[in-house]
């Protein structure tokens, strides 16, 4: 701030994770947008919560805080699956836990209240995103109500945030006020009267019957309608998140990141060398799963970025001393989204674009994907370029010539091993997964084998599993076991026990033991001594 003559700032980022120059950390996309629009900016990174004068090290900002806890809900950082304290972070030097506190977003927030009583706050990241109304939280077993409330936040940006943000700062530096800003959640007296009007809160804590209600209309309609739900004597608005396409995605990344962490860390990041050497080229997902928080959080619909702005930031990798040669990734949610469009012109109520059956409106684009790959690796210095995010194995071979399409990844873009998510083997689980597969796991482990045979490669399929979701009996965990191991040839370690995430539509299957679209009934294992035996299936335990 001396350096560049400034004796206050506009903006305030406090965040629970190290800070990393990177566009894959939040905080870092936030404050470059905001910087780009005229703001001064500073940022708090892993404060205190101990202690109320960690948030004013850089004074007073001159328009409002913006509180998250990280890229990572900060109860999913404290605690396993089993609620065990974890003992790593890969978010701050050295991956030592410790750094961060529970409920960071409501902890932070108390900090600024403590010593800022009259500064506006604005929370948002993932966190506050998937606590943004009503919600079951796995860690206290009950409902509690959305996290504006218990921050007392101004107001809360859902999703990825960088437009709702500049128009929060907008309206801050004009005094205006916030309500209806698209991307927002925001406690009001007067809600517009062609609102659609939620179950209340108060009675979604009361009855499930009106949580149920409530999470079917929500999942329905929240990014296409305003919502308004009451919630004592005020009313929670909550707007869509503003359309974004392909021209504003690249604004975003073309932003001057200089892709370092903090230069006062002694101890590297464990989450930035693993990105390090990545790129996004999409945001978004079709898929719908139930257990997955991208839906709600970054939109059921893909949008992705150009070609041209993707090579631009590979080059500018390129020109970085400490580049290897090797990309590590070009990808997003499921790498070979991307370019994925809508064929129809209309306005989409389905759930998800893969749920129950692949929508005929969904254009795949693997060659458009595969394309790009091969443009990035003949840029001088890159060497290889892989793909780590993984693939939604069975798009890929829905697509017309994906055998082939896999041919040409499995010869290019493979680095020893592929990401597959097959989850489960039961129909029965699956189906309250919402991942009916669209063609064969065992079809897809045999062509890609033989892409490999071909290609003279000794690669492997990494299958990532999960155990404990809804719907998931100890004899369908057992059958699983053997259906993957006449599969796949050996047992796989990658069986993550499953977590209730708050406002996905699993995590209400879990409280209730109903789907709240369907109405059917769930079987749901929630003693804790049983869900390790069910996870332990897979580790002879």
């Amino acid at each position: 701030m001396c350096e560049r003559g400034w004796d206050e700032l506009d903006v305030i980022l406090i965040t629970g994770d190290a800070y990393v120059d990177h566009p894959s950390f939040g905080v870092a996309m936030m404050g470059r947008v905001l910087e780009k629009a005229g703001y001064r900016v500073g940022v708090i990174a892993m404060p205190n919560w101990r202690d109320p004068e960690s948030v004013s090290v850089l004074g007073r900002p001159r328009l409002f805080f913006g509180i998250t806890s990280g890229n990572v809900d900060s109860m999913v950082m404290r605690f396993t699956a089993f609620k065990k304290v974890r003992n790593d972070d890969p978010y701050v030097p050295g991956g030592k836990a410790g750094h961060r506190p529970e409920r960071a977003v409501i902890q932070y927030s108390n900090l600024v209240k403590k010593v800022h009583k009259d500064v506006p706050i604005v929370i948002g990241g993932i966190e506050a995103s998937m606590r943004r109304m009503v919600h079951y939280d796995f860690w206290n077993n009950r409902l509690r109500r959305s996290i504006v409330e218990d921050s007392r936040a101004d107001v809360l940006i859902h999703g990825m945030g960088e437009m709702p943000i500049l128009e929060v700062a907008g309206r801050l530096s004009r005094k205006q006020s916030l309500e209806g800003i698209p991307g927002t959640v925001m406690a009001t007296r007067n809600p517009p009267g062609d609102a659609f009007q939620l179950p209340s809160e108060e009675n979604c804590m009361s009855s499930q019957g009106e949580l149920l209600d409530f999470y079917r209309e929500f999942y329905r309609r929240q990014h296409r309608q305003v919502l308004v739900q009451s919630s004592g004597g005020r009313y929670l608005l909550h707007t869509p998140s503003p359309a974004i396409d392909s021209l504003s995605l690249d604004s975003f990344y073309d932003l001057p990141f200089t892709r370092r962490s903090h230069p006062s860390y002694t101890e590297e990041v464990p989450a930035f060398a693993m990105i390090r050497n990545s790129i996004v080229s999409h945001r978004g997902c079709v898929s719908g799963c139930s257990f997955c928080s991208l839906g709600l959080h970054q939109g059921k619909g893909v949008v992705s970025r150009s070609e041209n702005s993707i090579l631009k930031e590979v080059e500018k990798l390129c020109a970085d001393p400490r580049f290897s040669g090797h990309i590590t990734d070009i990808g997003g949610p499921s790498a070979n989204m991307y370019g994925i469009s809508c064929g129809s012109s209309g306005e989409c109520v389905r759930e998800s674009c893969l749920h129950p059956d692949p929508c005929a409106n969904l254009q795949l684009s693997g060659k458009r994907w595969l394309d790009l790959l091969d443009a990035a690796a003949r840029i001088a210095r890159v060497k290889h370029v892989t793909v780590g995010s993984g693939i939604r194995f069975d798009l890929l071979m829905k697509e017309d010539g994906g055998r082939q399409l896999l041919e040409r990844l499995v010869k290019n873009h493979v680095s020893g091993q592929l990401k597959i998510a097959p989850e489960h083997t039961s129909p029965e689980v699956l189906a309250c997964m919402r991942k009916k597969p669209i063609s064969s796991t065992e079809h897809f482990v045999k062509a890609f084998f033989d892409a490999a045979a071909k290609a003279g490669k000794k690669y492997y399929l990494v299958p990532y599993l999960m155990s404990c979701h809804p719907g998931s009996e100890m004899r369908y965990m057992r059958e699983m076991k053997g259906e993957v191991k006449r599969i796949f040839g050996f047992i796989p370690q990658q069986v993550q026990a499953f977590i209730p995430l708050p406002m996905t539509l699993s995590s209400i299957q879990y409280y209730t033991g109903s789907d709240p679209i369907t109405g059917e009934k769930v079987f749901v294992e929630r003693d804790m001594k049983k869900r390790v035996m069910q996870h332990g299936v897979f580790f002879d335990r």
